[in-house]
């Protein structure tokens, strides 16, 4: 049963991008099994692959997931890094490295803030910058609106493919449904 089950608090909609280039499709299941257990509703986008961002190294599968929570963004930030370490990343990592298991918070509701020591800037700039988020979170969230820009996230991915900035860095869409994700094992897909 999940940790919220008895809440009767208000749930916040919280996006997560998730991505592995390590033993991706295994570290990417553990991931999704691990949040399925933690949240109330967890709604998940296709996996896509793309080249390492920032370095040279294998290439990433990437997610995103909606949750539905009545946790506090540093309680979703904790579970996230609990699954992280639990799943093989080390405590104290490079920014621009290999990763077993990487969940970030793109969006918590409508909330906007800077950074802080604590807390990630929100809406994550990479929701704007990287097609690895943004395809993704498209493909879950068409007609949500960025909460700052106030437009969708289907036009927001239309916007990067016109402009070519980063969409050319998404390779290829896996061509599998979460049940064959599942059923297949962890074995990568063309590996």
């Amino acid at each position: 049963m999940s940790t919220e089950a008895s809440r009767q608090t208000q749930l916040t909609r919280v996006f997560l991008g998730i991505g592995s280039n390590l033993e991706r499709l295994k570290h990417i299941q553990a991931g999704v099994l691990a949040l399925e257990n933690a949240f109330t509703e967890v709604s998940l986008s296709p996996i896509y692959e793309s080249d390492a961002y920032g370095f040279d190294g294998p290439a990433f599968y990437n997610l995103v997931a909606e949750v539905q929570t009545a946790h506090s963004l540093a309680e979703v930030q904790l579970i996230c890094r609990e699954i992280e370490l639990a799943h093989g990343r080390p405590a104290i990592a490079e920014k621009y490295s290999s990763r077993t298991l990487d969940i970030d918070v793109l969006l918590y509701g409508d909330r906007v803030q800077p950074a802080t020591a604590s807390e990630p800037a929100l809406p994550r700039s990479d929701v704007l910058t990287r097609a690895y988020v943004l395809k993704p979170l498209a493909d879950l969230a068409p007609f949500a609106r960025h909460p700052q820009l106030q437009r969708s996230y289907q036009e927001l991915w239309l916007d990067m493919m016109q402009s070519g900035d980063d969409a050319s860095q998404l390779t290829q869409r896996l061509p599998l449904t979460w049940s064959q994700v599942l059923a297949q094992g962890t074995a990568d897909v063309g590996a």
